[in-house]
């Protein structure tokens, strides 16, 4: 039998515990504030309008950064990329083999949590196509890992790792 004595002294300690948490102006971080970080590509995941998922990716190469002030990078290439023959002469066919796959850019950056959107504003691309546009992923934060989906069909989400500091 439970002592109820003791389940309402418990009940009350806690309560007590929640207000004394609130008086002290202790607050839920915003998911602007607990992007910022440095992460790595861990897996790359295609995922069809029936649900079907593939890894395309296994072994990825890539980080993206985001910062407090609002800017973000990225660099994502994947894993093995032919070198040219002679880095100093590039033929046509070398540079379009090392550069297949590859995404990089630099800007700024927003976050609509109430529809759970990175919106990126590109200042510059490896692709010049990007630079000046703007982005939209749909995000999933944790502690750990943040997911961005490239919508279409299949979809695409790239799975970081956050990186310790």
């Amino acid at each position: 039998m439970v002592n109820r004595r003791r389940v309402l002294r418990l009940a009350a300690v806690t309560a007590t515990a929640g207000v004394a948490g609130k008086s002290q102006g202790l607050r839920v971080r915003s998911v602007k504030e607990r992007i910022v970080g440095l992460y790595r590509l861990a897996r790359v995941v295609r995922r069809t309008a029936d649900g079907q998922e593939t890894v395309t990716n296994a072994n990825p190469t890539g980080r993206i950064s985001y910062d407090s002030a609002g800017r973000v990078w990225v660099l994502l290439a994947p894993t093995g990329r032919p070198a040219p023959q002679d880095a100093r002469n590039i033929t046509l066919e070398e540079y379009k083999a090392m550069n297949a796959g590859l995404m990089a850019y630099f800007g700024s950056y927003e976050v609509d949590e109430a529809n759970q959107k990175l919106v990126i504003h590109i200042e510059a691309a490896a692709n010049p196509a990007l630079s000046g546009t703007t982005i939209e992923r749909v995000y999933k934060l944790t502690d750990t890992t943040l997911t961005m989906t490239v919508p279409g069909n299949p979809a695409t989400d790239n799975v970081f790792e956050r990186m310790a500091d």
